[in-house]
C-alpha cells in the first residue's frame, strides 16, 4: 500500500549530517588497492643492463618498492588487488620454471647438465636460500632445473627411466650446447666423425634412445652446431647431472663420446617452509616418481606447477626457493612463503581500529593472501562507514619476503538529524524527528528513531526504534530489535490502479533479529516478530470498509476482521551473497531462501506459510558498465491478511504501475538493468521489468484477480548524495507511463 503523509500542507525539513568530522576536500568514492613488488637494487641495476644473475636455485626477490595502483570509481577491492597481480607474480615469485625462451639462460638456473665452470660459487648458492628452507642438518646437493619449456612428452617406456622429450624449437633455447667450446669446435671442425656415442649408461638404457634423434651422425664431418644440437637432446632429458662432448682421435678422423653422468634415484619427496598448503596436497601435484631416475626438466615443470599452484589460491608471495637431494635420495622442495609482519590502519578518527580488524581476512603473522586481501578490502568498505579504503603492501622491515599491510581510509558521514514540521486538518500540527547512527560512536553499532508529536491526538506515539549490534562474537554473528507504532493514511488500489479507498491505519509491534555467520559468503537470519494492524477510519474513495460491517455478505460484513488483527511470526532467510559492493555490486550474486511461519501456534488471528526465494546477479561489461539481473518467486498457503500477500507494482519491482497495485499468493518477478556511468555521483539505467501475483484474493472483494503478466521497460537516474541515494525511473507500463521517485540502493 502506498503511504501518504497526513495530506501534510506545509512541510519544513532540515537535515544535517552529524558525528563525523568535517573533510576539507571533495569526497573521494572510489577505493585504491595499491600492491607492491619487490626487487633488489642489484637486480634492478641487472635488469636495465639486460642481465639476470643466473643461480642454481631460486632466490627470494626484494628490498625497492615498486607500486601498481586502480582506482576506478566504486570498484570492489578484489578488482583493484587483482588489477596489480601480473606485476605482483613477476616482481614477487622469482623464476618460475617457465619464462620466455629469450630469457632462459639469464632468468633460470643453470641446469647441472652445463659445464661445472658455468656454475655459480656454491658460497652465492648458499646466500641465497633461505634459513627456513631444508633443514640443518640434511647434507644436499643442488637440484638444478630449466625454465621456458613449455609443455612436453615423456618417454616412459622404460621404467624407473622417464626421458623428457622436447620439441626441436624448444631445445634449441636450451644452455646444455655451452658445453662445447669455440675453441673444441674449431680444432676438430672439418675432421670425418668415425663413431658417435653415449656412455657411460646402465643396461637398461640403451644409448640408441638418444642417437635416433641426433643430428651428428658416423661418416660426418664435425660440424658444431650438431654437436651443440645433440647435447641439448642429451641434457633437454633430464636425466643427466652432468653432459659433454669428448672427441678422440684416431686415423680416420675423431670419435666422439657425448659422455654423462647420471641423476641420482629419487627414494622420497618431503616439503618444507609450507604453512599455507599441506605437504601431501602440495606432493600430490608432483610428476616426480620415487624409484625413478631423477628427471630434472620433469622437476622444471613440477617447479612451475608449485608456483602456479600458489598463485591460483592468492599466495603470490609464496614461492618455490631451493630444490635439494641429500644423501639417502630424499629430494627436498624448499616454500618461501611471505607473511603479514604487521597491519598498520590510518586515517579513522571515529571509526575504532577493532571495528576495522575484525572485518580483515588475514592476521598479523598470516601468509600473505592476495585473494584474502581482496576480500578484506571489500568487508571493510561495505560496512558503509568509509568513501574511501586505500591497501598499501610495504617491504617487511624485519624480513624482506614479508610485507606491512597499510590500510589509509576516509571516513564518511554516518550520522543525521531529520527535523520537519507539518499540519493537516485531521491531524492539526504535527513534529517530525529522526536520528539515525550506523556507526554508533565508532563501534559498528546502527541505532535509529523516528518520532512525530503533536497533533491533535496528543498520542506522541507514532515511532519506530531500531537498534543492531553486528558483531556479537568473533564469527560476525548479530543481534538486532525494532519496536514501532505507526499510524498513517494508506490507499488501496484494484487491478486497473485505480483508488478504491483511502484510509487510516494504526500498525504496532516489535521483531528481534539473531543473524548467524556459517562462512564468508553465508549466513543465516532468524526473525520472531509480533505485530498488529488497526483499522482507524475512512479519508476518502468509494469503498468505506467501516461501513461493510452491516452488510449481510460476508466477505463485505467480515472485511476488516478478514484483513486487520494481531499476525505473530517467525521467519528464517538463508542467504549467499559474494557481491563485490552491497552498496553498488559489479560482480557477484545474492541468493537467498526465505521462508515464514505466521500463527500455527505462534498464536495470533492468523495461520500461514510463505516461502520466497530471490536471485540478484551482476555482470561487468565495461570498466563501469554493469548488467543486473534480479528473479524473485513465492508461493504462500493458509489464512492470509491483504496486507501479507506478495504485492508488485512500484518502484521496488514492477516499475510503470501503482504502489502494491498486484497482490497474491503466488507471485513470480523478473528485473534486468543496464547501468552505465553519466557523471560523478550520476549514474545512468535502462531497464525492463514482468511479473505477475495471483491467487488468495477471495478475502478482498473490489480485487478483481490478474493471471496475465505484467511488463514495463524506461530509464533513470541513480544520484549519490549526502543524505543517501536518490533513484529516478520512469518507465512505460501497459496502462501509460508512470515517474517513480525513492530513496535506497540498488538491488
Amino acid at each position: 500500500m502506498k503511504m501518504r503523509n497526513k495530506k501534510l500542507l506545509a512541510v519544513m525539513i532540515t537535515s544535517t549530517l552529524m558525528t563525523c568530522p568535517v573533510l576539507g576536500n571533495e569526497t573521494v568514492t572510489t577505493r585504491d588497492v595499491t600492491l607492491t613488488g619487490y626487487e633488489s637494487a642489484e637486480e634492478l641495476a641487472a635488469i636495465e643492463r639486460g642481465e639476470r644473475p643466473a643461480t642454481t636455485t631460486q632466490t627470494a626477490v626484494s628490498a625497492e618498492t615498486s607500486e601498481t595502483t586502480t582506482s576506478p570509481e566504486n570498484a570492489s577491492g578484489t578488482e583493484a588487488a587483482q588489477s596489480g597481480t601480473e606485476a605482483a607474480q613477476t616482481a614477487m615469485s622469482g623464476p618460475t620454471g617457465y619464462e620466455p625462451s629469450d630469457e632462459t639462460a639469464a632468468a633460470t638456473a643453470v641446469p647441472a647438465a652445463q659445464p661445472a665452470a658455468a656454475n655459480e660459487p656454491e658460497e652465492q648458492a648458499e646466500a641465497a636460500r633461505p634459513e627456513a628452507s631444508m633443514p640443518a642438518d640434511v647434507m644436499e646437493s643442488n637440484v638444478s632445473y630449466i625454465g621456458g619449456l613449455g609443455d612436453f612428452k615423456v618417454d616412459e617406456s622404460i621404467p624407473a627411466y622417464p626421458i623428457a622429450i622436447l620439441s626441436q624449437e624448444q631445445e634449441t633455447a636450451l644452455p646444455y650446447g655451452n658445453a662445447l667450446t669455440d675453441e673444441e669446435a674449431a680444432a676438430y671442425a672439418g675432421k670425418v666423425v668415425t663413431a658417435v656415442t653415449v656412455s657411460p649408461l646402465p643396461e637398461a638404457l640403451p644409448e640408441e634412445k638418444f642417437l635416433s634423434r641426433f643430428a651428428m651422425r658416423t661418416g660426418d664431418t664435425v660440424e658444431a652446431s650438431y654437436v651443440r644440437h645433440d647435447l641439448n637432446v642429451l641434457g633437454a632429458s633430464g636425466l643427466f647431472a652432468s653432459v659433454k662432448p669428448v672427441f678422440t682421435p684416431v686415423p680416420e678422423g675423431v670419435m666422439l663420446n657425448y659422455e654423462v653422468q647420471l641423476n641420482p634415484v629419487v627414494k622420497g619427496v618431503e616439503v618444507s617452509g609450507n604453512e599455507s598448503i599441506k605437504s601431501d596436497d602440495l606432493i600430490k601435484s608432483l610428476h616426480i616418481t620415487p624409484g625413478s631416475i631423477l628427471n630434472s626438466t620433469i622437476v622444471s615443470k613440477d617447479i612451475y606447477e608449485l608456483n602456479r599452484y600458489y598463485a591460483n589460491q592468492g599466495y603470490l608471495l609464496s614461492r618455490v626457493t631451493a630444490i635439494n637431494m641429500d644423501e639417502n635420495g630424499i629430494l627436498h622442495i624448499g616454500i618461501s612463503e611471505g607473511h603479514v609482519e604487521k597491519i598498520v590502519i590510518q586515517g579513522n578518527k571515529k571509526t575504532k581500529d577493532r571495528v576495522i580488524r575484525r572485518e580483515l581476512r588475514m592476521k598479523q603473522g598470516d601468509v600473505f593472501n592476495k585473494t584474502l586481501a581482496s576480500r578484506s578490502v571489500e568487508r571493510v568498505y561495505n560496512t558503509g562507514y568509509f568513501e574511501d579504503v586505500n591497501v598499501r603492501l610495504l617491504q617487511g622491515e624485519k624480513n624482506r619476503n614479508d610485507v606491512i599491510m597499510e590500510i589509509d581510509v576516509i571516513e564518511q558521514k554516518t550520522g543525521s538529524v531529520t527535523i520537519g514540521a507539518g499540519y493537516s486538518q485531521s491531524d492539526g500540527l504535527v513534529g517530525i524527528l529522526g536520528l539515525s547512527e550506523t556507526n554508533f560512536r565508532g563501534t559498528g553499532d546502527k541505532v535509529g528513531i523516528n518520532w512525530e508529536f503533536g497533533g491533535k491526538t496528543h498520542s506522541n506515539k507514532n515511532y519506530t526504534f531500531s537498534y543492531t549490534h553486528p558483531w556479537l562474537n568473533s564469527h560476525g554473528d548479530s543481534i538486532g530489535m525494532s519496536i514501532f507504532d505507526r499510524e498513517a493514511e494508506y490507499d488501496d488500489y484494484n487491478e486497473k490502479g485505480d483508488t478504491v479507498s483511502e484510509y487510516r491505519k494504526k500498525t504496532t509491534g516489535g521483531n528481534i533479529t539473531y543473524g548467524r555467520v556459517r562462512s564468508e559468503y553465508v549466513s543465516d537470519y532468524i526473525t520472531l516478530e509480533t505485530k498488529k494492524t488497526k483499522y482507524l477510519g475512512h479519508e476518502g474513495g468509494p469503498y468505506n470498509y467501516a461501513s461493510w460491517a452491516s452488510s449481510s455478505i460476508p466477505v463485505y460484513k467480515n472485511y476488516i476482521k478478514n484483513n486487520f488483527g494481531q499476525t505473530n511470526s517467525l521467519t528464517w532467510s538463508h542467504v549467499f551473497d559474494n557481491r563485490d559492493n552491497i552498496y553498488d555490486p559489479t560482480r557477484g550474486k545474492r541468493l537467498s531462501f526465505t521462508g515464514v511461519w505466521a500463527g500455527h501456534g505462534l498464536g495470533g488471528d492468523f495461520d500461514y506459510y510463505k516461502f520466497i526465494v530471490e536471485n540478484r546477479l551482476y555482470y561487468k561489461v565495461g570498466v563501469k558498465h554493469v548488467i543486473a539481473v534480479r528473479l524473485m518467486g513465492g508461493v504462500a498457503t493458509g489464512d492470509m491478511p491483504y496486507n501479507d500477500l506478495f504485492t508488485l507494482g512500484g518502484a521496488d519491482n514492477l516499475r510503470g504501475y501503482e504502489d502494491d497495485e498486484f497482490r497474491g499468493n503466488k507471485m513470480y518477478q523478473a528485473t534486468i538493468e543496464y547501468r552505465f556511468p553519466i557523471a560523478k555521483k550520476v549514474q545512468g539505467v535502462v531497464f525492463g521489468d514482468l511479473g505477475a501475483a495471483w491467487g488468495g484474493t477471495d478475502k478482498i472483494p473490489w480485487y478483481h484477480e490478474s493471471k496475465g503478466i505484467h511488463y514495463s521497460a524506461g530509464v533513470g537516474l541513480r544520484v549519490t548524495t549526502p543524505i543517501g541515494p536518490i533513484r529516478l525511473d520512469y518507465a512505460e507500463g501497459q496502462h501509460g507511463g508512470k515517474f517513480h521517485f525513492s530513496f535506497g540502493g540498488k538491488f
